[in-house]
């Protein structure tokens, strides 16, 4: 009996012990936006504290220390004397060390099995040319944020760059915006259930609402993207910014919306929405089909339309493989509140007889061209879009007028599973 009991006791310690490391290393594993707040922000603070008082001892005659990167704590922490990859909560400026803010969505990687080599290619493209210090928001699911974070690791060490990163769990997200989706959803997919039928492809449009209040401006790109210049051009795009303007998109570079809006210019000849972004590149047999104003603007077939020697764009829509926010203003603005709310959708999709499939980059261009003063028009080679798909699906006649792009590519957006040029 003695012995008996002597191993039941030692049974039922060897599972207590075993229930207290399962605790400490399972229950530990959270993506950011799930752990403590407070807990987090008081880490990452002395994190960045301690970041700063060895950057001045390096400044100050201290010896060099080698770029690399380490693995971070699950508290979000890291010895700052050999890493300069940092995985905090947002903290704004002064003590994040940085307000270049670039947000990116990475999930069901299992389901897409070439999204990790487009994470890495962007990742290796954006931090080769990179100038200043960034820091990374990932949105991403519990399957697939281990990989990302993989891949931010090997490409900081690779480019002995600085940066932090931040990561937030996709159903937190889709939750602060679910009276977005419920209203847009119907008008923006392609079935139930489609690729950009989640609400992924619609967090642009609430991203005001999941981050940080303090962050003021972020860059959301798209994962199939390429960096051919410092991201720090892109960003300095916001300062051409007229005071209205909340966000920032490129052209679309395809007849996608000249095919939508099929109905809607079969009704109304004189529109532009739907045209080419370059009009003198329109075939001359085709101009009459392209006039360059909603207003009446008398030119020949063969001249393309200007206002003195200015050239009048078309509008083809736009793409939201890149899209910059101004947070701030966007929080501010009790029109865009009223713009996305789901009888102002709806009413916009109606006027224009619009079925839309591409999520937020339908909202932003319905919404552009109804509401133009609200987005700054980013130049083209800032979202080089590749996708040809349309050239072999009947526009094969009008197809280059649209695919063109004038100026030194800064970014290829290799949508469509193109494969952008490295």
């Amino acid at each position: 009996m003695g012995m008996n009991k002597a191993l039941l006791v030692f049974i039922v310690a060897s599972g207590f012990l075993l229930f207290i490391y399962a605790n400490s290393s399972v229950f530990n594993r959270h993506l950011v936006q799930k752990e403590d707040p407070e807990r987090l922000t008081a880490a990452a603070a002395a994190l960045v504290h301690r970041n700063h008082q060895h950057h001045q001892h390096q400044h100050h005659g201290g010896g060099k220390h080698r770029n690399g990167t380490v693995a971070t704590g699950e508290d979000g922490t890291s010895d700052p004397s050999t890493s300069k990859l940092k995985r905090v909560k947002y903290i704004s400026k002064g003590t994040n060390d940085t307000e270049y803010n670039i947000f990116l969505i990475y999930t069901k990687e299992s389901q897409n099995l070439i999204l990790h080599s487009q994470l890495e290619l962007f990742l290796r493209s954006l931090l080769k040319y990179s100038t200043i210090e960034l820091h990374l928001h990932i949105i991403t699911d519990e399957q697939s944020e281990r990989s990302a974070e993989e891949l931010i690791k090997q490409q900081i060490e690779r480019f002995q760059r600085t940066a932090f990163y931040t990561l937030y769990d996709v159903r937190d997200c889709a939750e602060k915006i679910s009276d977005i989706v419920h209203g847009m959803m119907p008008l923006f997919n392609y079935r139930s259930g489609s690729y950009y039928s989640d609400a992924l492809f619609l967090l642009s449009l609430g991203l005001h609402r999941i981050v940080d209040r303090n962050m003021r401006r972020a860059i959301l790109i798209d994962c199939d993207v390429v960096f051919r210049a410092s991201v720090k051009e892109l960003f300095d795009q916001f300062d051409q910014f007229a005071p209205d303007q909340l966000f920032g998109l490129a052209p679309e570079l395809t007849p996608v919306y000249r095919h939508v809006l099929s109905r809607y210019r079969m009704n109304n000849p004189q529109t532009i929405f739907g045209s080419p972004y370059y009009l003198d590149k329109v075939p001359a047999s085709l101009l009459d089909a392209q006039p360059s104003s909603p207003k009446d603007v008398s030119r020949s077939k063969k001249t393309p339309a200007r206002v003195g020697e200015k050239l009048l764009h078309g509008y083809p829509g736009l793409n939201s493989g890149v899209v910059m926010l101004h947070l701030d203003r966007i929080r501010r603005s009790r029109l865009y509140e009223e713009i996305i709310k789901e009888s102002t959708v709806r009413n916009m999709a109606e006027k224009y007889s619009f079925q839309g499939h591409l999520g937020d980059q339908d909202f932003f261009t319905l919404m552009g061209f109804e509401f133009p003063g609200l987005i700054y028009r980013l130049d083209c080679v800032w979202n080089r879009q590749l996708c040809t798909w349309w050239r072999e699906h009947g526009y094969s006649d009008i197809f280059d007028s649209y695919f063109h792009c004038e100026g030194t590519v800064k970014i290829y957006h290799g949508n469509c599973n193109t494969r952008a040029p490295e």
